[in-house]
């Protein structure tokens, strides 16, 4: 072996030095990934207040009567001009929409993008089933909720938070759904982690 050539005590230090470099490495892993998992619930916790948030200034009144194709309808439109005057002022939120639960199914009812999309692809339409974060989504009826991790659907991979919407009543009849993009989500989560590393 190589260390043979060497003194027992230059060997000591060797294996020592290995051994803090070992030990090193992993907290260095720990606390990385415990960095990272802070930003992510910052993240959560920011989409379910947005989401909250934007929610409130919805009125319900008329959600339930929508219906395949009217799109681009008076009601569909001040939905749409609704939630996307809320989220236009966060600027990493990429788009605001509302489900609404039929027996059992969720659905989409309004997508801010049709105001600026119209109705190409990326665009959900009235009706479209959605079954990403249902658990999740049936939850939000009750209560401000957001995904537990990134999900990945046709629409793309995000993060999201979830509100109830109200009528004018009280009466829920939709879900607020707002989202982060996962391309955003993982450089939020690690840029300024990668930034501590290059000071140190």
């Amino acid at each position: 072996m190589v260390l043979d050539r060497f003194t027992v005590r230059v060997r000591v230090l060797v294996v020592v030095c290995c051994v803090l470099i070992v030990v090193g490495a992993v907290i260095f892993t720990i606390g990385f990934t415990g960095q990272v998992q802070v930003r992510k619930h910052l993240l959560q916790d920011e989409l379910r207040v947005t989401a909250s948030q934007i929610a409130s200034q919805v009125n319900g009144d008329g959600l339930l009567t929508l219906k395949p194709g009217d799109e681009g309808s008076p009601l569909y439109l001040s939905f749409a001009k609704t939630i996307y005057q809320a989220r236009s002022n966060n600027t990493h939120i990429s788009n605001a929409y509302i489900m609404r639960v039929d027996n059992g199914n969720i659905s989409y009812v309004v997508d801010d993008f049709y105001l600026t999309h119209g109705l190409d692809p990326s665009v959900a339409r009235i009706g479209d089933l959605t079954t990403e974060d249902k658990p999740v989504l049936l939850a939000a009826l009750s209560a401000p909720q957001n995904s537990p991790d990134i999900y990945t659907s046709k629409w793309g991979s995000f993060l999201s938070g979830y509100a109830p919407i109200r009528d004018s009543n009280g009466t829920v009849v939709g879900i607020l759904g707002v989202d982060e993009t996962a391309d955003f989500v993982n450089q939020y989560e690690y840029a300024n982690v990668f930034n501590l590393v290059e000071v140190t």
